[in-house]
């Protein structure tokens, strides 16, 4: 024992030393994985480095670096930390297991797979309908993630409870399309979530007042944008619209009007003075509104702004001109 003690010193003390000079000055060069003599310049030993194959000169890129497995992310029921049992049924030596270890197996798959908990079934079907109505409006992963958080918000807030998964869901997913400014209607996303008009409007107050949730107004400069597309307006028309918009901006005559009322009707007065006309039918159900509202806001701006050339035709001088878009071939 006291032999074995008295080799293990001896051998440390020698390590401290050059095997060729005998200096102590020995240094670790990381970047080549050796132990160097100052003094002689002898390589004394090899390394094996413990840390990553990159390089990072600053903080910021090496947290941007680093990996430790997949990262975490709230479209899926456990943020993709959950661990998962292999279905083989040999272990680590390539052995068969007995049946009585392969029964015990199935049954840790099947209680590591079964959610118990109501909050976990709630929010797996939640997230399932996300993806499903996100896959439909195209939004990005990015907005898709934030209503799964403020759905989570919600669910923590035990606010789901005696309303509709469905309408909950959907008012997360139109108050992260508001966050992300992304010109997204109410009706845009009744249609696809399948959800009423009233009860989505609802929870959509649920979350603002009980969250706190402060979403940004829809600017109706990208619905003018939408709207031009969906009519085959020229930009020349699209941009006499914006024009419009600014002006009535300035005047503050948008405040507290839905803005797909007014960003139609601004497109509906540009594709009068343009000569590119749209019949309020066409322009009204591109934006999923009613003629009424289209003929009432359109009076509202023409009367508050003095728009001249605005004479709406009637009959067949009533009928939609499309102008070919120079800048598309």
């Amino acid at each position: 024992m006291l032999k074995d003690k008295a080799q293990r010193k001896e051998q440390e003390e020698t390590e401290k030393n050059c095997k060729i000079c005998g200096s102590e000055a020995l240094i670790d060069d990381k970047s080549r994985g050796e132990r160097i003599c100052t003094s002689c310049g002898a390589v004394q030993d090899i390394i094996i480095s413990s840390g990553p194959e990159w390089r990072a000169f600053t903080k910021s890129e090496r947290n941007a670096r680093e990996r430790v497995g997949a990262p975490a992310s709230n479209l899926k029921i456990d943020k993709g930390l959950r661990t998962q049992i292999g279905a083989g049924y040999k272990d680590i030596t390539g052995k068969s297991l007995s049946p009585s270890t392969i029964a015990r197996m199935n049954r840790l798959r099947w209680l590591n797979r079964r959610t118990g908990r109501s909050e976990a079934r709630n929010l797996r079907d939640a997230i399932f309908e996300l993806k499903r109505i996100a896959s439909q409006l195209g939004i990005s992963e990015d907005i898709n993630e934030s209503a799964a958080i403020y759905y989570r918000r919600a669910l923590k807030a035990k606010l789901i409870r005696g309303r509709s998964i469905d309408s909950m869901t959907a008012s997360a997913i139109y108050i992260a399309c508001r966050t992300h400014n992304v010109p997204k209607t109410l009706k845009d996303i009744c249609t696809i979530a399948k959800v009423d008009k009233k009860e989505l409007a609802r929870c959509v107050r649920v979350y603002i007042v009980e969250l706190g949730i402060k979403p940004t107004p829809i600017d109706p400069a990208q619905l003018v944008s939408r709207l031009g597309s969906e009519l085959k307006l020229t930009m020349h028309t699209q941009n006499r619209a914006i024009e419009i918009l600014q002006t009535v901006r300035q005047y503050r005559l948008d405040v507290g009007k839905n803005p797909m009322s007014i960003a139609a009707a601004v497109l509906y007065i540009a594709g009068i003075q343009t000569g590119e006309r749209r019949t309020q039918q066409q322009v009204a159900l591109a934006a999923k509104t009613t003629p009424v509202t289209l003929r009432n806001r359109f009076k509202e701006l023409v009367a508050a702004l003095e728009i001249g050339q605005v004479t709406v035709k009637r009959g067949a001088a009533a009928t939609p001109v499309y102008v070919r878009d120079p800048y598309k071939f």
